[in-house]
């Protein structure tokens, strides 16, 4: 049995692909790159909201339509290792650190393709309300949600091949 995987920056800096149960690719453009010819800071949060969103959309069919709630975005963090840039494919890396009563904890890794250096770790923490009224969930992350979560709490303290120390 193995270890969650650590939060502190040494750790992370070690973040593999194998790491992420869930991986989608994107393409950088040319508006991507700042003046110093690597990715600008904005768009790794651009690559952490897509991911998730695009995971939601496609394995819970979440929208914000038709839903009586709604993930609100709580806190965020990105920590940089190294530079991505143009032309180039991302290997963009999803899993869930921690999964509470109302509230997820997200982790994103961006790797250049062609490198095993993660060029940056972020995230965000998602808190379910009420759509109407902007309260936490009596019941907590609707299971619609929840559910289809499950295989992404891949090398956190909640999966279930991790042992319990």
């Amino acid at each position: 049995m193995s270890k969650p995987l650590g939060l502190d920056l040494a750790a992370k800096r070690q973040r593999t692909r194998h790491d992420y149960a869930y991986v989608e690719d994107y393409r950088t453009r040319w508006s991507d790159n700042d003046m110093f010819h690597h990715l600008n800071n904005p768009v790794y949060g651009v690559l952490i909201d897509s991911i998730i969103n695009s995971y939601l959309m496609q394995y819970a069919g979440y929208s914000t339509s038709g839903w009586k709630s709604i993930g609100l975005v709580g806190s965020t963090y990105c920590d940089y290792f190294g530079s991505a840039q143009y032309p180039g494919l991302l290997d963009v890396g999803l899993r869930v650190v921690k999964m509470g009563k109302s509230s997820i904890l997200y982790e994103v890794g961006i790797f250049q393709e062609g490198s095993e250096q993660v060029k940056a770790v972020g995230g965000f923490t998602q808190i379910w309300v009420d759509k109407a009224s902007n309260k936490t969930l009596k019941d907590g992350i609707p299971k619609e949600i929840k559910d289809p979560l499950q295989p992404l709490l891949k090398h956190s303290e909640q999966d279930p091949a991790v042992a319990k120390l």
